[in-house]
């Protein structure tokens, strides 16, 4: 089920909804909790373009030298340091006109020799000071947020760079605020073997005591970019619950970033939940890919697993213009494991998720398809809010 119709404005992808069903689409997703466990931050690319000229200039002239992993978080940053510095508000605009509770930050796992880690350690002070946001880190202070109308925010972490062989350096991430943990990136490393590397082993005995270590200290377990066995490993071994956070289907779109269906069984038997992404390559081969290839996604696991293990991890667009993304991580795609065959598109968009004002979109679209409410609310937030709650609190 596929359309070429693009949204005529943010939140507006034309699904041919009746005016009863729009009316009720805007009242549930402005009542519902919305989680997005693996959110790129609000804008996409088209953020910075909506700027006053002279900041445009500004943001220019910064980006003029940005380089790899750091060029990259000071792009996605800048729009932080607008609101924080008086500039401009539109950031904060845009999140709270796109109806989301709770999205993502980073908090580096690592023994003080990782850069990226390191940088966003010093970064992230950003956000205590900035009144309309909240970093959080259990289920009830996701709900208060929501109910006292500010934008929270949770700590995941992707080790891009491999975690060390030490635990202490998860209980040091988890007193800075860490809150969830995707065991490896996509090549094989201490704990296990990510999905795009040559062969996968599974867990190693260390990962299984990393395992073992998130369950007792209240660390979400996430496989997303996990290969098949060390994912059945985590799910065999975790006696909490297991996420894959951002991924999809790959009963509906063969890719290594998604998920077989043994998987995802095997994610949902631990009462885990799987956040569908909006990055079109791991969605579909289509090559005018639509917010519709996302829900065939959430369809698919729905009946698979039952639409309580469903949630929303979009992972896409990055909060970066397209150059400053080609020159910084563009640059970075091969040494973390991305290769040809993956077909990574650093241009791709779906039409109809464009940025963080497209939420409302999965709504609509969720509506038109006939989802009960229970079921629309559990995929926007609640069904990710039962982890949180099981594993932290």
């Amino acid at each position: 089920m596929t359309t070429n119709l693009k949204a005529k404005s943010p939140g507006q992808f034309d699904f041919g909804l009746t005016d009863a069903q729009e009316k009720h689409a805007r009242i549930l997703h402005g009542d519902s909790i919305v989680i997005d466990l693996l959110s790129q931050h609000a804008g996409g690319s088209n953020i910075f373009n909506s700027y006053p000229e002279e900041l445009q200039i500004e943001f220019n002239n910064k980006m003029r030298s940005a380089v790899g992993f750091n060029g990259l978080t000071d792009a996605e940053m800048w729009p932080y340091e607008m609101a924080r510095d008086g500039k401009s508000n539109l950031i904060r605009d845009w999140y709270l006109s796109s109806g989301l509770t709770c999205g993502t930050y980073g908090i580096g796992v690592h023994d003080g020799n990782d850069p990226l880690s390191i940088k966003l350690d010093l970064v992230n002070k950003i956000f205590d000071e900035l009144p309309w946001l909240r970093r959080v880190t259990t289920a009830e202070e996701i709900r208060k947020a929501k109910r006292d109308g500010l934008l929270a925010l949770y700590a995941h972490w992707q080790p891009l760079a491999p975690a060390p062989r030490d635990l202490g350096a998860l209980d040091a991430a988890y007193a800075k605020g860490l809150r969830s943990f995707m065991l490896t990136y996509n090549l094989m490393d201490n704990i296990g073997v990510g999905c795009t590397e040559r062969v996968d082993a599974g867990l190693s005995m260390f990962g299984i005591n990393v395992v073992k270590h998130c369950n007792d200290i209240g660390m979400i377990v996430d496989v997303s970019h996990c290969g098949h066995l060390t994912t059945m490993d985590a799910c065999r071994f975790s006696t909490k619950p297991v996420n894959a956070n951002h991924t999809a289907a790959c009963g509906l779109h063969p890719h290594a970033r998604g998920k077989s269906d043994d998987a995802l069984r095997a994610i949902a038997a631990t009462n885990g939940v799987i956040g569908v992404v909006t990055v079109p390559p791991f969605l579909t081969a289509d090559a005018s890919p639509t917010i519709n290839h996302m829900l065939d996604h959430i369809d698919y696991i729905s009946e698979l697993v039952g639409a309580r293990h469903v949630a929303i991890g979009t992972d896409w667009p990055m909060q970066v213009p397209l150059n400053v993304l080609e020159a910084t991580l563009g640059l970075e795609t091969k040494s973390i494991g991305f290769r040809e065959q993956d077909r990574l598109d650093l241009s791709a968009r779906l039409a109809g998720y464009e940025d963080c004002r497209d939420l409302r979109n999965i709504t609509r679209g969720l509506v038109k398809r006939g989802y009960s409410d229970e079921h629309v609310r559990g995929i926007l937030g609640e069904n990710a809010l039962r982890v949180f709650a099981a594993v932290c609190g």
